[in-house]
């Protein structure tokens, strides 16, 4: 069997999101398949940047791995009218024609391009461009819109909670056999790092006090205004820091007006984009992680400090609760009182820290990118055999 992977090279090589995704699962679904054929469809770039490079197989695994660039203008096809273009001709066997009638074709995200003959798998990361519609851009829901329309021609789905499954078949009636849940998991980087390893990054980042870590883009859906309300009360009876790692995103003058309004700029600390390399000691040497987000598909940033032995105070929306288990403490996503009363409560109690490390550990080795793969592929052989 061939399984076409559409992988588009500038997410691919995103450190975030859909490219730890996409690069995760490719690289696991080689290291636990060893009979079918895969195409990796770096996709839709006009030209190759010189800093992104094509995907390379293992030595072993290039007879049946094979890579390829299509090249059409990519603002062509990220345009919402050409998709759903290739929407109303999905019957067309153009896919089928251009890649030798693969047997499968998987796309992480966007609609594919129309064919015949394969069976389309498609992912779906969430469904807060439905459910929390006001934290997202319009071009998104439109996006996400089109992708749920091509779901319903799709023979199997990919979703990374039960939660997310849920919500596919108890509000839009699609039907529990065709959605198989593959959880994510934590790169092997992310874990308790030497404390001369911590240190040198804390000097990197200017961090000399003790501090509390969120990892993630900024943006409405994480709502890091409740998680400022909460800490900014603290500020006078704890020597901490909050720390926001991620990409200035969209509504980010929002967090901006907020650290303004409560006379946190000289504790809260925004560091943009951090290096891979950095993520894991700057994980490690935190108090505790937080995530407030109002939803997720997954929430793979608490799995990954758990992983590094840090405490973890999470939302307990969707599908938060599912990843973390009983090895961290979950709050509903908007009571600020609620989190400033926990906040202070564990960043006081050192035994509380203690627990919830040694929780977070064992919760964590009980994820793995193997398994992803393995539940991966066994959705790509139904898909082609229905």
């Amino acid at each position: 069997m061939t399984i076409l992977f559409y992988a588009p090279l500038e997410t691919f090589y995103r450190p975030t999101g859909s490219g730890v995704y996409i690069r995760h699962l490719l690289e696991a679904l080689l290291r636990v398949d060893h009979r079918h054929r895969y195409l990796v469809w770096h996709g839709c770039m006009v030209k190759v940047p010189t800093h992104l490079r094509l995907f390379q197989p293992p030595p072993q695994l290039r007879e049946r791995v094979r890579v390829s660039v299509l090249r059409f203008p990519t603002r062509l096809f990220h345009h919402p009218y050409f998709r759903t273009f290739l929407l109303q001709v999905g019957s067309l066997p153009l896919a089928d024609w251009l890649f030798g009638m693969p047997q499968v074709f998987f796309s992480p995200f966007y609609p594919f391009l129309p064919h015949r003959f394969g069976a389309l798998v498609l992912t779906i990361f969430d469904l807060t461009p439905f459910t929390h519609s006001s934290c997202h851009l319009p071009s998104i829901r439109w996006g996400s819109s089109l992708t749920l329309l091509w779901a319903k021609r799709a023979k199997r789905l990919l979703t990374f909670s039960e939660a997310v499954k849920g919500q596919l078949v108890n509000r839009l009636r699609f039907e529990p056999s065709r959605i198989v849940v593959t959880p994510l998991a934590a790169d092997e980087r992310f874990r308790p790092q030497p404390p001369e390893v911590i240190a040198k990054v804390r000097e990197r980042y200017g961090l000399q006090r003790p501090y509390l870590l969120f990892v993630g883009t900024i943006e409405p859906r994480k709502n890091l205004p409740t998680l400022l309300k909460a800490f900014a009360p603290l500020t006078n009876s704890l020597p901490h820091r909050l720390v926001l790692v991620g990409a200035k995103g969209w509504g980010w003058e929002q967090v901006a007006g907020e650290i303004e309004r409560l006379g946190l700029k000289g504790r809260v600390m925004c560091t943009e984009y951090v290096p891979d390399e950095d993520l894991p000691a700057l994980m490690s040497g935190a108090d505790l992680f937080v995530y407030p987000s109002l939803g997720e598909g997954f929430g793979l940033p608490p799995l990954e400090a758990m992983a590094c032995g840090t405490p973890v105070l999470c939302s307990d929306a969707p599908a938060l609760p599912e990843v973390v288990g009983d090895a961290a403490l979950t709050l509903p996503p908007t009571e600020v009182a609620a989190w400033t009363e926990t906040l202070h409560r564990v960043l006081r109690d050192e035994g509380l820290r203690e627990s919830l490390r040694r929780k977070g550990l064992e919760r964590a080795r009980q994820f793995s990118w193997e398994e992803t793969a393995r539940r991966t592929l066994h959705a790509f052989e139904a898909a082609a055999a229905s």
